[in-house]
């Protein structure tokens, strides 16, 4: 299959377009013009992730957070250096999904996380660069629970004044944690990579279902 159309599909799916994000969401890296006949998908745009995905034998690895943000990659040093060399040397093509993924109602993460949490009456909540990418919901106790994947500690005292008395979340620095307990609302730090791997593993089955080729999780 051709990588252009697995991209047109995930721009599609993920309504990519319709998010001003900190990530430059999409094609990130590109390859030669070969088939992709397998897709690698992962948290993280990292060289131990492209390395897996090459010996995993895929052509193309989709990850949450990829290496260019913001206004882009200014030097191709260090960190962005050793992804992008690992890369065009395996010829695997790298594509990123942030925000989209973080939202979506159907394959995101706070979504997902919410129905393990069998959450109902469910509100999106939680703007983060103009994006509303979080939850509200009720539990099985009745109690009015926020959630909102990867780094939202931030959002605790928002969460409180929504009437949460708990947010789920990856994780939150020190000053988020005394901000949550100023307000008197527990945080449940479930880890960022845990967090965010719900959307990965949803897309990774929507991917093979809609266009009928290999993923795999790496």
């Amino acid at each position: 299959m051709k990588l252009e159309k697995i991209i047109g599909w995930l721009d599609a799916e993920l309504e990519t377009a319709k998010f001003s994000d900190v990530s430059n969401n999409g094609l990130q890296i590109a390859r030669s013009d070969g088939d992709v006949d397998k897709v690698a998908l992962a948290v993280d745009g990292s060289r131990r992730a492209v390395l897996a995905a090459a010996e995993a034998g895929a052509q193309l690895l989709v990850v949450h957070h990829g290496i260019s943000w913001g206004g882009g990659i200014k030097r191709i040093a260090g960190s962005e250096y050793a992804v992008i060399a690992a890369a065009i040397k395996a010829d695997v093509a790298l594509y990123a999904v942030h925000l989209p993924l973080d939202a979506h109602p159907k394959l995101g993460h706070n979504a997902l996380l919410a129905k393990e949490l069998k959450l109902t009456h469910l509100s999106p909540a939680f703007s983060y660069h103009g994006n509303i990418i979080g939850l509200v919901g009720v539990d099985p106790q009745g109690r009015k629970i926020g959630v909102c994947s990867g780094g939202g500690g931030e959002f605790a005292a928002e969460a409180k004044a929504l009437g949460c008395v708990k947010l789920v979340t990856g994780e939150a620095d020190w000053g988020e944690t005394v901000a949550a307990e100023n307000v008197g609302i527990e945080l449940d730090c479930r880890g960022h990579y845990e967090t965010e791997l719900y959307g990965i593993q949803a897309l990774a089955k929507a991917m093979k279902r809609a266009l009928k080729i290999e993923t795999v999780i790496v």
